[in-house]
């Protein structure tokens, strides 16, 4: 057996994926999983350093957020997720020891004290109002994590697996700068499309054109019908004609003027009703009526299949006016919002726990402190999101008063 290659210690629910003959205790595997050392770990992630910091920080008064037993709830059932995604992908079931137990709580408390300073009560959007102190431990941190991202690609290098080291924290860390495009867009979208997204408009436009085209076989149907339709009218008439000259004088019979289709005038309906030829002949009254009164509206179908191409465009930009959306009124102005990139703490710790599946004391020391500082972030404020959303009316109202200044 080769240097590189990997076996499981045994086939079990228990073990898992885990793989005990490994070059790089598991550095190289993208997925490892080991369930006891998995219950450990989401035990200290998600109960007890939460429920730790929020001890310490109600003793000193801590600056945290209040929090009801269901924001609890809802941190718990997060970090359960976001645990296990980070334990199964950054090999901390070959990592994960003492080592990252005991710099977990030493980063979780450090920072606890570090964000009580008076000149860092500040965020990372604040930047442009930072004090020197401010500057002075944000700058030492990057260069910190500089220098640990140094060692990290080094035992990558080492390991071989640098090749796709380096691309998978250019793909982690996209949820963060992606959100500039995003932003760009949603402003895009306000600015040029306040009636909604683009892509739901032109499939319910999609659906509506197909709701009213009128396919070949359609067309021809429809033809046939309208021609059955002529030619029944046409023979009523012809029947009603024959009725009403054997009914009527010579004198009084209409001239023949060589047209085909319909050789009626009012006067000999009314001379056949005034005559009362329809009280001693029901069924031609009933005949003269109901050729009289043929209904010429046709069913829905036909109404829309007779539209011009103009008329079917109007209709179908009418319907696309009432885009029906949930919680939104039928003609109302839709929940637009401005957005506001907002780059915590808690995301940008939880990005590089990935990064520290190596199995150096280093690099558990980094895993234990990263995951500390993440816990106190999502713990005091929770999982706040990076994209923040500002209300349309809000951003025109603040803009309409500088303006006004």
């Amino acid at each position: 057996m080769g240097a590189n290659e990997t076996v499981p210690t045994y086939h079990s629910f228990v073990d898992g994926c885990y793989l005990h003959q490994d070059a790089y205790s598991g550095a190289a595997t993208l997925v490892s999983f080991h369930l006891l050392r998995y219950a450990l770990f989401t035990l200290m992630l998600v109960v007890v350093g939460p429920f730790v910091f929020r001890i310490v920080a109600a003793f000193f008064d801590l600056e945290r957020d209040f929090k009801s037993i269901a924001d609890h709830f809802d941190d718990v059932t997060s970090g359960l997720i976001y645990s296990y995604i980070l334990f199964t992908l950054g090999n901390y079931a070959h990592t994960f020891s003492w080592v990252t137990l005991v710099f977990y709580f030493v980063g979780l408390l450090c920072f606890c004290v570090l964000v009580e300073l008076p000149f860092m009560r500040v965020s990372l959007n604040g930047w442009r109002s930072w004090s020197t102190g401010a500057w002075a431990v944000n700058l030492g941190g990057l260069a910190l994590v500089l220098v640990a991202a140094g060692f990290h690609i080094r035992w990558a290098y080492l390991a071989g697996i640098l090749q796709w080291y380096l691309p998978l924290f250019v793909l982690a860390t996209a949820s963060v700068w992606s959100t500039v495009f995003v932003k760009r867009l949603q402003h895009h979208c306000i600015d040029n499309r306040p009636e909604g997204l683009g892509i739901e408009r032109r499939t319910r436009r999609a659906a509506l054109i197909l709701f009213t085209r009128r396919s070949a076989k359609a067309r021809r149907q429809y033809q046939a019908e309208q021609a059955n339709q002529l030619e029944q009218l046409r023979q009523r008439a012809e029947q009603y004609a024959v009725n009403t000259a054997a009914a009527t004088p010579s004198s009084l019979q209409p001239v023949d003027n060589g047209n085909d289709d319909l050789a009626i005038s009012d006067l000999d309906i009314r001379r056949s009703d005034s005559q009362g030829l329809g009280e001693g002949n029901p069924g031609q009254n009933n005949a003269s009526r109901s050729l009289l009164n043929m209904p010429v509206e046709p069913n829905h179908r036909e109404r829309i299949d007779s539209l011009t191409h103009e008329q079917k465009n109007e209709l179908i930009e009418g319907k696309l006016k009432n885009l029906h959306y949930l919680n939104v009124q039928t003609n109302g102005p839709l929940p637009l919002h401005r957005l506001n990139l907002h780059l915590h703490h808690w995301q940008i710790f939880y990005i590089l726990a990935f990064f520290t599946r190596f199995d150096e004391f280093a690099s558990k020391m980094c895993a234990g402190v990263v995951l500390g500082i993440f816990t106190q972030g999502y713990a005091a404020y929770g999982f706040d999101p990076m994209v923040e959303r500002k209300c349309l009316a809000d951003t025109k109202s603040q803009t309409s008063s500088k303006k006004s200044n």
